[in-house]
């Protein structure tokens, strides 16, 4: 009765996720450690819109599963979309990748890094004149802490030495006095 409602009134339907009740989902991560989400505060959520395209939180989990993606490190501001994407993997059998998410990268002035602060891109600081090893170097350090002093790191250093438990809950603020010195290292 419902469907020929909508029907008549020119709606097209969607395909929703039913989100099961009271369950706690467990989402354990890597910079954040264990988090905890409660179903009953997510709701039911659209997996294909009208148009027929999948939504990201469906598609992504589709496309991350076939490419046997193992990590998933992103931004902390979709740490809200992981409990999402972790029922459709269970409600699909795949298997879930790690997650790991870390901090937003912020402007000297302590607000969200964005084009008003400057170049955005690695290639917009390539175009600028930056080696492509100061790039690295510098992205490495925003946001982990290495177990040393040392601050120039080749890229098989920086292999040898990286580890997720060292990377910062916090946002790191992009220094570009301190990028222009590693560059400068590199010259």
């Amino acid at each position: 009765e419902q469907i020929a409602q909508y029907k008549a009134e020119g709606r097209k339907p969607t395909v929703r996720f039913r989100v099961p009740a009271d369950q706690q989902i467990l989402v354990r991560d890597l910079v954040r450690g264990d988090v905890v989400f409660d179903s009953n505060n997510i709701g039911d959520f659209v997996i294909v819109k009208s148009d027929g395209i999948p939504t990201y939180n469906y598609a992504v989990v589709i496309d991350d599963a076939l490419m046997h993606i193992t990590h998933v490190i992103r931004a902390e501001e979709h740490l809200s979309n992981t409990p999402r994407q972790c029922l459709v993997y269970d409600a699909l059998g795949f298997e879930k990748p790690v997650f790991g998410h870390i901090s937003l990268i912020l402007g000297k002035d302590h607000t969200k890094m964005s084009k008003r602060h400057g170049a955005t891109s690695v290639d917009q600081y390539r175009q600028l004149g930056y080696l492509p090893e100061a790039i690295n170097n510098f992205l490495a350090l925003l946001g982990w802490a290495p177990n040393s002093e040392q601050e120039i790191f080749s890229m098989e250093e920086l292999i040898k030495e990286f580890s997720m438990d060292r990377v910062a809950k916090n946002p790191a603020v992009f220094d570009i006095d301190k990028l222009n010195w590693i560059n400068q290292h590199y010259m």
